[in-house]
Parts: structure tokens; sequence; C-alpha cells
């Protein structure tokens, strides 16, 4: 069953005809408020189709699981590029709700092979993503002329999209013919009350960093605030907002481009590459504790060879740190004798001896030459530990 604010937003929506725009606050469960909706379709108002993006393919799964829960009748089916156009005609027909993606459907708009007047409206689930020249907007465009009474109803969960770029929320109304829009952040009357009446239980669990992974963010932060010091140079941007402690935060990016998008065309070659590597940055201070050892050096062997003639950051001169620190996580240079001894006898956190599993590799065959090795290390990403503990 949905609840109160559900309710009250689906008759919100229901009262005006020509559809409207919902943004919800993250956790407000979206899936089950369209699957809501569509339990409530008729096939006597015509069909209903809800556009798919790739990045809502969870979405759907989400809203099938919901429709399933509350009702015994059959979910909504998927419109493919696979079935035939006369069985798709058929489909398009039918009255019932169906899944499609933008591609097949403005292509049998295009061509003719879908009755228009017989859609009851559209439900559009990434309404963050879309702009005037977006596929979505084309096929509204297409139905409104051919069908007036066709409704559009757009939502979105990710309110912090919305604000991106100049008037992004305007824009997108203007696109899918919108006048209404529906605000629903967490501390909506109706939706403060649901959330406290089962407040969840929050777990915290600090997970400290190895000194190497300490030494990375170090080396990470100081090339962060290097870049910004060169982009502060162009006199283009707004230097209150361009702190090194902002950009550590995802509204970094957009604050950056929503200075710059007026006069990006106005740009050098540098300022733009620099925007880009802060980008990149922030990337990789979030995979730095996300990803294991060997995988954080494999993304940066890539990037020294995707961007290193045009990168900025790769010059820093706090960058070395970063890639000699990563590679002490995963393997380190060390005598052959030493190598020897320690393959006898090695003794772990706890203080026993246990033996080694290192399997000890030479540098180029160089083994007998230089008598240096390469030994693995592997460093043990710090958040498996605590996960062993809370099991």
């Amino acid at each position: 069953m949905a609840l109160k604010f559900q309710q009250q937003i689906i008759s919100d929506l229901l009262e005006e005809s020509n559809g409207g725009l919902v943004i919800l606050s993250s956790g407000l469960s979206l899936a089950k408020l369209i699957a809501s909706l569509l339990l409530l379709h008729s096939p006597s108002q015509g069909t209903l189709l809800l556009l798919l993006s790739p990045a809502s393919q969870s979405l759907k799964s989400r809203i099938l699981h919901y429709i399933s829960s509350l009702d015994s009748s059959p979910p909504p089916a998927e419109i493919t590029a696979d079935l035939p156009a006369n069985q798709r005609y058929s489909l398009y027909s039918s009255g019932l709700p169906f899944f499609i993606t933008p591609r097949i459907l403005i292509v049998d708009l295009l061509t003719q092979r879908i009755p228009v007047s017989s859609l009851a409206g559209i439900f559009i689930l990434n309404a963050h993503s879309l702009s005037e020249t977006s596929t979505e907007a084309f096929i509204v465009r297409i139905v409104k002329t051919l069908n007036g009474s066709a409704y559009v109803r757009a939502f979105s969960d990710k309110p912090q999209a919305m604000v991106s770029g100049f008037a992004k929320t305007e824009r997108t109304m203007r696109a899918l013919f919108l006048r209404r829009l529906h605000l629903w952040p967490r501390f909506q009357l109706d939706v403060s009350q649901e959330l406290e009446r089962e407040p969840p239980e929050v777990v915290d669990i600090r997970v400290s960093m190895s000194n190497y992974m300490v030494g990375i963010q170090k080396a990470i932060v100081e090339v962060m605030d290097a870049c910004l010091k060169e982009m502060k140079k162009t006199n283009k941007v707004d230097v209150d907002d361009l702190t090194v402690e902002s950009g550590l935060f995802k509204s970094f990016d957009e604050i950056v481009r929503r200075q710059l998008d007026p006069i990006w065309h106005t740009l050098g070659k540098r300022t733009k590459q620099l925007v880009s590597d802060l980008k990149t940055l922030r990337k990789l201070l979030d995979y730095l504790v996300r990803y294991d050892a060997v995988s954080f050096l494999k993304f940066l062997d890539a990037l020294r060879v995707s961007e290193s003639y045009q990168s900025v950051w790769l010059f820093a001169e706090s960058s070395y740190k970063i890639f000699d620190f990563a590679k002490k996580r995963v393997y380190r240079l060390m005598k052959a004798s030493d190598v020897v001894k320690s393959k006898e006898h090695v003794k772990n956190t706890s203080g026993k001896k246990r033996k080694s599993n290192a399997s000890v590799e030479a540098v180029g065959g160089a083994t007998a030459a230089t008598g240096v090795v390469l030994e693995e290390v592997l460093e043990e990403p710090p958040k498996w530990k605590v996960l062993r503990v809370s099991d």
C-alpha cells in the first residue's frame, strides 16, 4: 500500500490532465510510487508507455517487484525491437502499459507504426537526464502534436541533478510541455512524519586508512590545490567557491561547470583541461577507498597512458607520490638474499609464524645480474578487516 505522501502525489497527478514533473528526495521509493500509478491505469484510458534508458533498468526491476507484491495482475511487458512491426502495432493499440526504449519508440513514431491517438500518456523515468535535444523531448513533441490529450508524467529522485546548469528544471519542463512541478523533499510534513515513524538504526563504523593510502590522499589533495591555483589565475571563476574542501564533494564539478558554462566556448585549452583534471582527481579520491590496491594501480596506469600528453595534473610536483605509494601497496623491490630469508620465516601481524604465500618473480629476468627481485605486497583494503569483524 502506498504511503500517505505517495497517495498525495498520486492524487495531485491525477488532478492534472496534462501531467507533471515529480522530483523526490533520494530514498523515498520512486519505484513504489510508479507501481501504484500503473495499478490505477485502465485499458479503457489507452496505452501507457514507460520510457526506459540504460540507467533506469534497475528502477524497472524494482517497479516490477512492487507490482507483483501489490497486485496479482501480470506486470507490464517490454516492447523490444525483436517484435515484428504488426505485433508492435497491436500492442500499441491494446490499452496496456508497456516499457519501451526511446530509440524504438522514436523509430515507430517517425515511420508511423504507432496509433498515437490510442496513447493515454507517457511516463519518463529519468527526468534529470533530459535536455531540449534529447530523444525523449523529441518524442513528447511529436506525441503532443498528434495527440494533444496525452499526458506526460516525468519522475526523478535525483534533485541535485536538476539544479545543474542554467535553469535546468525550467528547460526540462518546457521540453516536456509541462506546467506543473511537484517537489517532495524530506522535510515536507507528510514525508518527515512517515520517516520518523520508523527511524532507521544507524551504525557508524570508522575505517582508518593505511599509511600508504594516507600518503596517496595527501598527494591528491596537494595536486588538486595546485590545479585550483592555476584555475584561479584565469580570473573567470569565483575563487570563493574554489577550495580544496569543496573539491572533495560531488557538487564541485557542478559548481565549476555552472560558472563556466556561459563562457565555455571562450576558455582556453589549458583551462578546460584543468576542469577535467579536477574531476579526475576527485574520482581518484573516491576510488582510493573503493578499489583494492591492484585495481587502483591499474586505473592509475591507464590514466597515465590515456592522459599523459594532455593532462596538467600529471606534471604537478606531488603527482609522483600518488604513483609511488600506489606501487608500494602492490609490490616492492628487494634483494634476493633478503627474499630468501623472508621465505623461511614470515611473521604475521599477530606475531605467529607462517609460511609466505607471496610469489617472487625476477624483474625482467635480471635477478642473476642485479640481485634484485620483485616481491608482492598486495596490501589488503582496511574495510575488509572491518567487514570480517562486523560479521
